[in-house]
């Protein structure tokens, strides 16, 4: 069973990016929206690099720079990004 919940955490990760907030809302992880785009940029590049560590985050390996960049500024409390609809 917990070889099975490990699996379901590792799939769902590989789909997280489009998603962040599913998680980062405040209720399960950090609330990105009241992040800065530099702190979240900063964030995911020290994930990047492996000097932060988390399960759920080693996809943030197979982003691009300009990836970052787009997410840091599309889920910061600078961005534009609207949940609304979930």
């Amino acid at each position: 069973m917990k070889k099975l919940i490990i699996l379901g955490l590792g799939i769902a990760a590989l789909f997280a990016y489009p998603k962040c907030t599913m998680c980062h809302n405040g209720s399960v992880a950090v609330d990105l929206s009241k992040m800065s785009y530099e702190e979240i940029k900063q964030d995911l590049i020290k994930f990047k690099k492996g000097e932060m560590k988390h399960s759920m985050m080693d996809f943030v390996k197979e982003m691009s720079d300009k990836e970052i960049d787009e997410a840091a500024r599309k889920y910061s409390k600078e961005g534009d990004y609207d949940d609304s609809g979930y």
